[in-house]
């Protein structure tokens, strides 16, 4: 079924409409790339709005699905596409972005999957506007633009310097609790958080003092909260600060085609997509969220109103039927209970706590 979009018309004030319909069922067989990119570069303000629809228009037409983020200081797109349409979509990105605004200090980060082209993993295509690239709490309180990258170190690089220093230098996780639960390198520093702008406050806690000689380095999925994060250490006055290019992601494809080589990274790479997560090794770090027992996928509860973002093991997921627990397998089995009228709430959406504590009690 078409639904319409709003999306501002090049030259007009009001929004229209652009009727729009997801991408149905892809073809028997067809393979589809999962690949990141991002670059901080300055984009005038007056110009995101026509980009923003430029973008949509040009993708929707090779049934691309994902997200693309705009904001005056670059773009961060986390997209899928059908691998026959691959060329087309990096052609379109380099002469819709890339080209025409160039590609800042940090370069164009390109980022493709770990995992070999599969399935969708997106159900439909959103570009969207932002005031920042990633919400970080403090916009008017620095420029992005106006600071220094950090070092950008190679994953055979980074990996010679974890093996050189041995854990004798403050290495940052800056990703959210729940995506370091399942994977992590060892001897991080890891942030019990949920958002960016909680990471950052941490952040500000844990260098707190500490002397702006020394090394810092930072982790994160694909690299962009580590380009922010280290832009902002380098405006506070930090003089060694090195991140991952490419993040875990491009550390996880390296480790795979050198499989002599013993990874820091353990387990799972949290993705933002229909997956949850990519292998990079064999270890299992967490356990279920019901019973306990070693496991790591992550799941939401089917219950919509809940989506409880949790790791549920097989047995768990067929004795709850895909849900968090009692009240939300009463829900959608029975269609009854108050788990039908839960308010949205982030914050619970993304700590199990409290209703999972429930669910071991009656399991």
């Amino acid at each position: 079924m078409a639904r319409s979009i709003s999306v501002f018309a090049p030259g007009r004030e009001a929004k229209h409409l652009v009727p729009y319909t997801p991408p149905g069922p892809p073809p028997l067989g067809q393979k589809h790339q999962t690949l990141t990119l991002y670059t901080i570069t300055p984009i005038p303000e007056e110009s995101l709005e026509d980009l923003r629809e430029e973008l949509f228009l040009q993708l929707v037409q090779y049934d691309i699905t994902g997200r693309i983020y705009l904001a005056k200081d670059g773009i961060n797109l986390h997209l899928c596409t059908p691998v026959e349409h691959l060329k087309d979509l990096q052609s379109s990105l380099q002469r819709l972005v890339l080209d025409r605004f160039g590609q800042g200090p940090d370069g164009a980060i390109w980022n493709f999957s770990c995992e070999e082209p599969g399935e969708r993993v997106f159900r439909k295509l959103k570009v969207a506007v932002k005031k920042q690239l990633v919400a970080d709490g403090r916009l008017g309180a620095w420029n992005v633009q106006d600071s220094n990258p950090p070092q950008y170190l190679e994953p055979k690089e980074f990996h010679a310097r974890l093996d050189e220093v041995g854990g004798k230098t403050l290495l940052i996780d800056m990703r959210n609790h729940f995506e370091n639960e399942v994977g992590r390198f060892t001897d991080s520093v890891k942030m019990d958080c949920i958002t960016f702008k909680e990471n950052m406050d941490l952040l500000d806690e844990l260098l707190k003092g500490r002397d702006k000689s020394e090394e810092v380095m930072m982790v994160c999925t694909g690299g962009i909260r580590c380009s922010i994060s280290g832009r902002y250490l380098s405006q506070k006055g930090f003089k060694d600060v090195k991140m991952l290019k490419g993040g875990i992601t491009s550390y996880g494809r390296w480790i795979q085609s050198n499989p002599e080589i013993k990874s820091h990274f353990l387990g799972k790479n949290f993705t933002f997509d229909g997956r949850r997560g990519e292998r990079i090794t064999s270890d299992v770090l967490s356990t279920c969220h019901q019973c306990h027992t070693p496991h790591d996928d992550i799941t939401n509860c089917a219950n919509i109103r809940c989506h409880l973002l949790f790791i549920q093991c097989p047995s768990c997921r067929q004795k709850w039927h895909n849900t968090c627990g009692p009240e939300c397998h009463e829900a959608v089995e029975r269609g009854s209970g108050p788990a039908l009228s839960k308010p949205y709430d982030y914050h619970a959406q993304v700590r199990p706590g409290r209703l999972l504590q429930e669910t071991a009690k009656a399991a």
